[in-house]
């Protein structure tokens, strides 16, 4: 017999842990595009500076994954609670994963994308990301 857990948190309580993951998560985003946006940078300089040094042609290709955000889903959940008149909810353990533990469907590959442009924000903000 499978026994699934449930958990009733309050309204209020429940709002406040949204926003802080929401903050945290954007405040990472922010930096890893900002990383991403130099890296960028970088490439294409170097690129540029080989095309104009180089007397044969080769194939140019510049793979660079962008950072993604994920705003949406928190301020998405935090604008149906702020509308829900109720005072408490009833969570299941996906929910609470991703609620209040903050660990949605995407996080592992977001994650790794984010610490790989914004390391030390991503650490201060998140933790190891060796730990996702």
């Amino acid at each position: 017999m499978s026994y699934e857990m449930k958990i009733t948190v309050s309204k209020a309580e429940l709002l406040r842990v949204m926003k802080e993951n929401r903050d945290r998560h954007r405040t990472v985003f922010l930096a890893a595009l900002d990383g991403y946006r130099q890296e960028a940078l970088r490439m294409l300089e170097n690129e540029m500076k080989r095309i104009a040094d180089a007397r044969r042609p080769r194939e140019l290709r510049i793979l660079l994954s962008a950072p993604e955000d994920h705003t949406r889903d928190y301020d998405r959940v935090i604008g149906m609670l702020e509308m829900d008149t109720s005072n408490a909810f009833t969570l299941d353990e996906q929910t609470f994963a991703q609620y209040v533990a903050d660990d949605w469907s995407w996080k592992r590959a977001w994650a790794q994308a984010s610490s790989r442009y914004a390391t030390e924000v991503y650490a201060a903000n998140c933790g190891d990301a060796d730990d996702e």
